[in-house]
């Protein structure tokens, strides 16, 4: 077990550190490094891993309002494998990068519905299965909560990796294009500066910020980003820019194609996707929009 701070139990042998409020005690000699508890004044707390005073490795955050997520973090971030749930009976279960859901994950709704899919930045993008209390299902390809392609029916059990055209992907000249250099002399001169990702973005930038979407992603951060969220999976990426999206100017349904190849290997993990009693579901007529 690790240590708490809760209830006015015993402070174990450790380091603690008090500051507005907030407690923190580690189980270890190395300040805030290794597996602890933290606390807030709001009632919020965590238990699990730090580095550098950072919410880092496998851990457990609650909320005050009661919502809890359990699962992967780096240096603050939700980022990896994990569970978030909340008191109104909400629940994702899937993985997160830099805080958002991406990849395959699973939501359930208070009221019943489920829907199971991939994710992109914390909407629905790509194949997906929703189904309603009542028995219903929309099966297809969505853009938030919007059903793009309705697919169809198979009588049997399926895998994603058997569809023909399922792992159609851009040529990594398409990303080399996406990161071209801009003529403009002002950008280049600020260009060749990022040649140092220590210098656009900061060691210890994560106490002064976790705004994942507005701060850059120089290639090295990114590298290590994917092989946490990869795992075994993790595949070289070509793209070798500071950009968080670099191939969002590209068409949607290029983009959709290469979000789910980045994600096959995940989701073939889980073996048959999606099964009913009625019958099985395919994405084979999903990969291409009708005109």
């Amino acid at each position: 077990m690790l240590p708490s701070t809760c209830g006015g139990a015993a402070e174990p042998a450790g380091t603690t550190a008090q500051s507005s409020g907030n407690r923190v005690t580690l189980a270890g000699d190395g300040g805030r490094e290794g597996l602890g508890v933290q606390e807030w004044s709001d009632g919020s707390r965590y238990e699990g891993g730090f580095v550098d005073g950072l919410k880092h490795g496998k851990g457990r955050y609650t909320g005050r309002n009661g919502e809890y997520y359990e699962g992967s973090f780096f240096k603050d971030y939700k980022h990896g494998d994990g569970l978030w749930c909340w008191p109104t009976g909400y629940r994702f279960t899937g993985r997160f990068y830099l805080n958002r859901k991406e990849g395959y994950g699973q939501e359930v709704f208070p009221n019943g519905d489920t829907f199971q899919g991939l994710y992109y930045r914390d909407q629905r993008f790509g194949p997906g299965v929703a189904t309603y209390s009542d028995g219903r299902q929309d099966v297809g390809l969505w853009l938030g909560h919007r059903l793009l392609k309705l697919c169809t029916s198979a009588e049997e059990s399926f895998s994603l990796s058997d569809i023909t055209g399922y792992s159609t992907f851009l040529q990594p000249s398409v990303c080399a294009a996406s990161a071209e250099r801009t003529s403009d002399p002002f950008s280049l001169s600020y260009i060749d500066l990022l040649g140092d990702e220590s210098f656009i973005l900061p060691p210890g930038m994560e106490h002064y910020s976790t705004n994942g979407d507005h701060l850059p992603l120089p290639p090295g951060r990114r590298r290590v980003l994917d092989q946490l969220f990869y795992g075994e999976h993790w595949e070289p990426d070509p793209y070798q820019g500071y950009e968080r999206d670099p191939l969002s100017t590209l068409p949607l349904q290029a983009r959709m194609q290469a979000h789910i190849h980045k994600h096959r290997l995940g989701i073939r993990k889980k073996g048959p996707w999606v099964s009913t009693e009625r019958s099985i579901y395919t994405f084979c007529n999903c990969l291409c929009f009708s005109g």
